[in-house]
């Protein structure tokens, strides 16, 4: 009796406890549910890379899923850099299962290292938001390239939807390699596809290849039209090992008009494998490549503060940021270094610092004492995670800073000194030729300060102005030709150039010159007399610009500079003294230019004749009737061994023989430069009773003339140049007057 109660009891308390155990289960089981279900939630989330260039095409994959409640509602996904947002996008369709995906591309505006981030949430819904993030590293252009070297790539004003017809859009597509994986000393062959997805056909496209941040080969230039795609083969021989950036960059000087040009880079890596070494090494190398090529691999990430290239410091320590970006895997412990940026093959490291190892997501910050010669220098230096190359790692492009200066500003003690922050070295400037200069001063550099724009390749200074040092001024350029030039900066009580930065000038439509205030087009000056040359306004107006003066012969081209030193245009204008000695005899433009050659100004045709030279007075005779005909010297040159002239009638009027007295010519040979003595200069006088119809003409041969010693090529008659002129003929019962008087005399030179 008793152990069937006992039992019966044990029966009835084991009852109680599972529906306990239920009750429980009952009430806490949608709790956990909730708990393990998000109504909204970022499922997936990748970024196409970690690492890019400035300008090339970033894309975000991203899948959500929302829970059956919230499915009618307008969900939004926001994207950020850091704390800035570059974009929305909004989700109203779901698959059945509650998924949604979602692709966000944009392109890299900005250099550094970001952490770029993803919310979901619903638009001016109160629900708990849900976030994802990745870093991102976004590199400075190749081969010390400044951004505006892309002409125009930050172009938030290009339409994305309906662009404007009648421009190409050139893109690369893609790169590929013919071996994926090659070794040393194995040539391959990389092929870029460049597309144009634009309304009309490029011409002249350039396409420029760097590998590892540096132009390989030469620029390629070709013509893609319309909506067609070409195909480029580009041979390459890797003579080292190691991670290859292979980087296509088309239309980099900004010259092609395209409706964007945010689309005009593309990169990929190459992975060379060591040489080979033995044939029986293969299998065990490829399996070896093939595992690793499966396993997850750490990735660097370095990153130095900088303002406009320069990287600021109050304690003498250089702070440079390495991550490691990889989620999974941790890295070895692996030495970082810095060095000068353009140093030889070899060079050494300024500073070698070791690093511990690198958990996934973390950050390390190095205090690096920075030597003390190197503080406001204009060298640049690179600092570059794992110099020795011990880590295996997913990317390595971004293992290296962007190009820095190290500039203290400790109080005590410095040197005085400025720093250049626009012109940005390497910079380029496209349409806008105003420069907006922009500095900092260091030291005890005075109140004012000396500005001057050189040419980088013979140093000759062009522009220089004296402004206050408050740290900017604005310079006009439009008179310079596009090229490379180099900006200064110096007290204005010292020669000594404290800071220097070199920048870029864009091609640009030409423009023609100005004309000359003096002297007139058609006037004519003798030995002894003084040309004034007077230019306009808007040059005399232009702060430091200084100008060279040039003699052209219409003839054949020939240049004189009249000018040791530039003048500066300041100056209300010069006077030129026409010499008598023959060095200047002829029809001449008078043209003004920089030092640098560009054109600003020119005359129109003047006439510089010696005082030997005579002509005879024009027909005075107003009664008679006035007929109009150009006549002209149309050439001079030898036939056989006679030196020969052709006269021609350009009309309207003809001229016939009765009515003619007859032409006279004189052709003045000049056997030496200057002319000192009589014997220097023969001077031989001809005539001609002909009829001249219009448009036709009479050769004079000098060759023939028993009273012309010089008309015959031999080298006992060797002149310098022959001036052939002749005066209008005289008619019985007519006036003759010639519209073109300047066409009556030529220059002929003795053919070497």
């Amino acid at each position: 009796m008793y152990s069937l109660n006992r039992s019966h009891i044990t029966y009835i308390i084991n009852l109680m406890i599972f529906a306990l155990l239920m009750l429980t289960l009952i009430l806490t089981g949608p709790t956990a549910f909730a708990e393990d279900k998000k109504q909204i939630k970022i499922e997936q989330f990748s970024l196409n890379r970690s690492v890019a260039y400035f300008g090339e095409e970033i894309s975000a994959s991203v899948t959500v899923s929302v829970q059956p409640a919230f499915r009618e509602k307008v969900l939004r996904l926001r994207y950020y850099l850091d704390d800035n947002e570059i974009g929305t996008q909004t989700i109203t369709e779901f698959d059945p299962t509650g998924n949604a995906n979602s692709v966000f591309s944009f392109n890299g505006a900005a250099e550094g290292r970001f952490l770029f981030r993803v919310i979901l949430d619903i638009d001016g819904g109160k629900i708990q938001a849900d976030e994802v993030s990745r870093q991102l590293a976004i590199l400075s252009l190749p081969g010390g390239m400044s951004e505006t070297q892309l002409a125009g790539i930050d172009d938030e004003t290009a339409p994305t939807e309906d662009p404007s017809p009648g421009k190409p859009d050139l893109e690369p597509v893609q790169i590929s390699f013919n071996i994926a994986s090659p070794r040393v000393g194995q040539k391959i062959q990389i092929t870029s596809k460049i597309s144009n997805i634009g309304d009309v056909q490029a011409d002249n496209v350039l396409i420029r290849m760097f590998i590892n941040g540096q132009p390989y080969g030469d620029d390629i230039t070709m013509n893609i039209a319309a909506g067609t795609q070409a195909n480029i083969e580009t041979e390459y021989l890797p003579a080292n090992e190691g991670k290859k950036d292979i980087l296509v960059l088309i239309n980099p000087e900004g010259e092609i008009d395209e409706i964007s040009n945010r689309n005009n880079l593309l990169s990929k890596i190459l992975v060379v494998r060591p040489a080979e070494k033995a044939t029986k090494l293969e299998e065990t190398v490829a399996k070896t490549e093939i595992e690793t090529t499966k396993k997850d691999r750490a990735n660097l990430v370095v990153y130095i503060e900088t303002i406009s290239g320069v990287h600021y410091t109050t304690d003498g320590k250089v702070r440079i940021y390495i991550t490691n970006n990889s989620q999974t895997v941790e890295t070895k412990p692996f030495t970082m270094g810095a060095q000068l940026l353009q140093g030889s093959q070899g060079k050494l490291w300024l500073i070698r610092k070791p690093v511990k190892a690198l958990k996934p997501g973390e950050t390390v910050t190095l205090s690096l004492s920075w030597p003390e010669n190197q503080f406001s220098t204009s060298n640049l230096y690179v600092a570059t995670a794992d110099i020795e190359g011990v880590i295996d790692e997913t990317d390595v492009r971004d293992n290296n800073t962007r190009p820095f200066r190290v500039v203290s500003t400790a109080v005590v003690d410095q040197i005085p000194a400025f720093t250049i922050e626009r012109p940005r070295k390497g910079e380029r400037l496209v349409d806008n030729r105003k420069l907006e200069i922009k500095w900092k001063s260091n030291g005890d550099t005075g109140k004012r300060i000396r500005i001057s724009v050189l040419d980088n390749e013979t140093k000759d200074k062009i522009l220089s102005s004296v402004t206050s040092n408050d740290g900017q001024h604005s310079i006009d350029l439009t008179i310079l030709d596009a090229g490379e030039y180099m900006l200064s900066i110096n007290p204005e009580d010292s020669t000594e150039v404290l800071a220097s930065s070199v920048f870029y000038l864009a091609a640009k439509r030409p423009s023609e010159a100005q004309k000359l205030l003096s002297p007139k087009a058609g006037t004519s000056y003798r030995g002894g007399q003084e040309v004034k040359i007077i230019w306009p306004e808007s040059i005399r107006k232009t702060p430091g610009l200084r100008l060279d003066f040039f003699l052209q012969e219409t003839s054949n081209k020939k240049i004189v500079k009249l000018n040791k030193t530039p003048v500066d245009a300041a100056s209300v204008g010069i006077s030129l003294q026409v010499p008598d000695d023959g060095s200047l005899f002829g029809i001449y433009t008078l043209n003004v230019k920089t030092p640098a050659g560009k054109q600003l100004a020119r005359s129109g045709e003047i006439v510089l004749l010696p005082n030997f030279v005579s002509f005879d007075q024009p027909e005075s005779d107003k009664s008679k009737d006035e007929i109009i005909a150009d006549l002209e010297i149309a050439r001079t040159s030898f036939n056989g061994k006679n030196l020969e002239f052709l006269v021609m009638n350009n009309g309207p009027a003809e001229i016939s023989a009765s009515a003619l007295v007859g032409y006279k010519f004189t052709s003045y040979f000049v056997r030496k430069v200057p002319i000192v003595s009589s014997e220097d200069l023969v001077i031989c006088q001809s005539s001609l009773l002909a009829e001249l119809p219009q448009g036709e003409g009479q050769i004079i041969s000098l060759g023939r003339n028993p009273d012309c010693p010089l008309g015959e090529r031999e080298y006992g008659s060797k002149f310098v140049y022959v001036v052939n002129h002749f005066t209008l003929p005289k008619l019985l019962s007519q006036r003759l007057i010639d519209p073109k008087p300047l066409n009556n005399l030529s220059k002929f030179y003795w053919p070497e």
